[in-house]
């Protein structure tokens, strides 16, 4: 039978329906994509491993770290994917949420690449960008990956994309931190993201 790897498990969240109810629907920033891959791993993996879909093995690794669960597996898998011409950066307008940058620098540092901040007066800009499956990638999920999906696993994978892309930033980051306290014991903004009113509805995968 086919498996899945955690560079599919990216492929497979851009392709799910999200708040728009279209297929393709883009995600807004890398902080929120790494967010909802830990979210399949606690969440919505129950539903895969019966079948030895995907294995724990081919989960990324999190640990907790400044701004809550992090892993560098998935920033690099997204990077391949993005030069494999399987995933396509665009450019949007909207802000960097607080974290999410702390996250790219984290990202830099172990990487030793350089992405989103300029120089405008000496001071850091963050361009945020949002991530869409190139036709390519599209093709390859709706002839190699999708398929092997029930009904039931896809619509987890719907509804883990719905919640996590009609919430901010700090709501999902609330939910994780609520969730799974251990994961942000070295959080440096849990007091602050704790203290907002906004909540994740709960989530039933």
């Amino acid at each position: 039978m086919s498996k899945i790897t955690g560079k599919d498990l990216i492929l497979l969240l851009l392709y799910a329906p999200g708040k728009t109810g279209e297929y393709g629907e883009k995600i807004e920033g890398r902080t929120r994509l790494q967010k909802m891959v830990f979210l399949f791993e606690k969440e919505v993996y129950p539903k895969f491993k019966q079948d030895k879909l995907i294995t724990e093995e081919d989960l990324p690794k999190f640990i907790p770290y400044d701004y809550g669960p992090f892993s560098k597996q998935v920033y690099d898998d997204l990077e391949f994917l993005i030069g494999l011409g399987f995933i396509e950066t665009i450019p949007t307008s909207e802000q960097v949420e607080q974290g999410e940058e702390a996250e790219y620098w984290l990202w830099e540092e172990t990487t030793g690449l350089e992405d989103g901040p300029a120089l405008e007066g000496g001071i850091v800009v963050f361009e945020k960008q949002a991530y869409v499956l190139s036709k390519i990638g599209r093709d390859f999920v709706e002839k190699k990956l999708w398929p092997l999906l029930s009904e039931n696993q896809k619509q987890a994978l719907a509804r883990l994309k719905l919640n996590c892309t009609k919430a901010s930033l700090r709501t999902i980051l609330r939910y994780v931190y609520e969730k799974y306290p251990e994961t942000a014991k070295n959080s440096k903004i849990k007091d602050e993201i704790l203290r907002d009113e906004a909540s994740i509805s709960v989530y039933q995968y």
